[in-house]
């Protein structure tokens, strides 16, 4: 026989792990709020916020009118034992044209604000609107200001007060793009432009995040909005068109590393000769951001150097890979010189070092060895015989593939570079660096040399 007292201590059982659980739930209402949606800084917020206090409330009077009466039936008709049956009723006309009407009543004050909004939210304004493209990557954003010849990473500075146009889209996969307390999310596709924009009210620092499922780095897929003053934007605008000056042994050691490791296959830093790659962030003036690895680690010189040694330990899946390894000492001085204080003197060019290549002969040969070292060895290597970190070796039928293309002539240029043919990832890294369609001959001849 089952002991009676037994039943009457299985419910406080459940009672410690559901007030615990409760307080659990309770606590994603407080802290910091860096992500919180109901904290608008912009107009855009404004709007979607506005709604929510209004259907809050619309259902809260709803809790209200349904609750209470089902509290008080459920007090004055409990069972008394006293056997009486109470009073059986088969129907309400006036109740159920009610409980009907007032619904439809209810679901028009919600759909028409709703439908306001909508129509607010997808039309951005037009007349000088700031705009700006937020460019989606496995597992970096990318910033390009088209009117001002700008693009940087991971960081979007825009003006306090001002009308904000953000056209997004993707270079591989989907991704999406999310500032909480300042714009709606939207998709970020590839082959496609959506647009979302804001008006920030106040300046501030702000979190982003890519909010779809892109792959095994997709929750370190953050950025950082910088709101700032019209004279603190202009002011880092125009540090966005100057080099890092080194100042030091240990930065002008890593200013020729940074040529030597092949960095500029993948980086751009404007105004350092060669530094023209597109696969991987832009680099220019870094010293003033916030954060390295998308928003994973404070941007520090320590920091930096670990990310330079091993990105994939910090970031998994991390495309960044060096073809020529470097040394703790190596990535210390190299994050000295990315950390330089920017300057309007320009950077001089610093050579591939000879051991580390092969040798090139004639005029041809001798560009296409400085052109494949600029932009080819980060993913396909230094020895052409032997595969890259990423890309395949280019020796033997490549060179003869490759050769051949060239000699189709130049108008067969997008067939025979390899994302007319081979629509993969790594071709589609390959496609960032159309510049490379007058050194094809170039490379070419100095691959034929070098086999």
């Amino acid at each position: 026989m089952e002991n009676k007292a037994d039943q009457t201590h299985t419910p406080r059982l459940f009672a410690g792990p559901a007030l615990a659980f409760s307080m659990l739930a309770l606590a994603g209402c407080f802290g910091e709020g860096i992500q919180t949606t109901v904290d608008p800084k912009s107009d855009a917020t404004q709007i979607i916020q506005d709604l929510y206090v209004l259907v809050t409330w619309i259902d809260i009077g709803i809790f209200i009118a349904v609750f209470v009466p089902l509290i008080y039936a459920l007090w004055r008709f409990r069972d008394k034992k006293t056997g009486e049956i109470p009073k059986q009723v088969h129907g309400n006309v006036i109740l159920e044209l009610t409980w009907t009407i007032v619904p439809a009543i209810l679901l028009v004050f919600i759909a028409v604000p709703t439908w306001v909004g909508i129509f607010r939210a997808y039309s951005p304004p037009t007349d000088d609107a700031f705009k700006v493209e937020a460019i989606g990557h496995q597992w970096w954003w990318e910033f390009n200001y088209p009117n001002h010849g700008i693009v940087t990473a991971n960081e979007l500075h825009i003006p306090v007060h001002t009308d904000i146009v953000v056209d997004t889209f993707s270079k591989d996969v989907i991704h999406s793009i999310w500032m909480p307390k300042l714009a709606a999310k939207i998709d970020t596709l590839p082959g496609h432009v959506n647009t979302v924009w804001f008006n920030a009210r106040e300046e501030g620092y702000y979190y982003g995040q890519c909010a779809e499922f892109c792959g095994i780095s997709h929750a370190n897929m953050r950025f950082r909005i910088i709101v700032e003053s019209e004279e603190k934007f202009k002011a880092w605008m125009a540090n966005q068109s100057k080099p890092p000056v080194a100042e030091g042994a240990d930065a002008k050691a890593g200013q020729r590393l940074f040529a030597q490791k092949a960095c500029v296959a993948c980086h751009t830093i404007k105004g350092v000769p060669g530094a023209v790659g597109v696969i991987g962030p832009n680099l220019n003036d870094l010293k003033t951001r916030t954060t390295l690895a998308s928003g994973i680690l404070k941007n520090t010189p320590a920091n930096l150097a670990r990310w330079i040694r091993n990105p994939q330990k910090i970031k998994p899946g991390a495309l960044m890979v060096l073809p020529v390894p470097v040394n703790e000492q190596e990535a210390s001085q190299l994050a000295a010189y990315l950390l330089s204080e920017p300057g309007a003197a320009m950077a001089p060019a610093a050579a591939p070092s000879a051991a580390m290549t092969p040798s090139g002969g004639g005029s041809d040969a001798v560009k296409g060895k400085q052109a494949f070292m600029v932009n080819c060895v980060a993913c396909h290597g230094t020895d052409p015989a032997k595969d890259g970190p990423i890309g395949p070796a280019i020796a033997g039928s490549s060179i003869e593939l490759v050769t051949a293309r060239v000699m189709n002539g130049s108008t067969n240029f997008g067939k025979s570079y390899p994302p007319g043919y081979k629509p993969k990832r790594t071709t589609r890294m390959m496609a960032a660096l159309p510049h490379l369609k007058g050194e094809l001959g170039n490379i070419a001849a100095y691959l034929q040399q070098a086999k």
